[in-house]
């Protein structure tokens, strides 16, 4: 039997709301460090890249506009959080590397970051994580793919 178009649309909205109920909490998080949401985005890919990265590859690895991301890093550049330096093959282009002040900020935001999730997912049994982690991927994923498609769409 199939669920009700309404009943589907209340369960939309209230996961709508959680999501915007964590997002606000990162956020918060973030502020409290003086950091931005998006700072935090780009600690996580530039923690992944210790030798250095592109500013657009670490906007797509993020996943915001390279405008934002350019935005984002002269923030961070002026907190001395990261350095621009040249590539070391092609001195036209650039790479972010976190300097040493930079890599102890990311450590503890991304630690406590850590740390928040796993103490919220140990309320759930293994099955119920598996079944979440399962369920949650296929719908964002499916969101994600029919959002994309609308704005293909709407584009032309």
């Amino acid at each position: 039997m199939a669920v009700a178009p309404k009943k589907q649309k209340q369960w939309l909205k209230e996961c709508f709301a959680a999501w915007k109920q964590t997002d606000v909490a990162y956020s918060r998080l973030a502020h409290s460090r003086n950091l931005s949401l998006n700072m935090v985005w780009a600690f996580e890919c530039l923690s992944e890249h210790p030798e250095g990265v592109e500013p657009a590859v670490l906007a797509d690895e993020a996943k915001l506009l390279r405008q934002s991301m350019t935005v984002v890093l002269n923030d961070l550049e002026d907190q001395g959080l990261v350095t621009r330096e040249f590539h070391p093959t092609d001195r036209r282009r650039k790479m972010i590397k976190l300097t040493s002040r930079g890599k102890k900020v990311c450590r503890e935001i991304l630690d406590t970051i850590a740390q928040c999730e796993l103490e919220a997912l140990s309320g759930l049994g293994e099955e119920e994580q598996r079944l979440f982690f399962e369920l949650n991927t296929r719908f964002c994923q499916g969101l994600a793919t029919k959002l994309a498609a609308a704005a293909n769409s709407s584009d032309k």
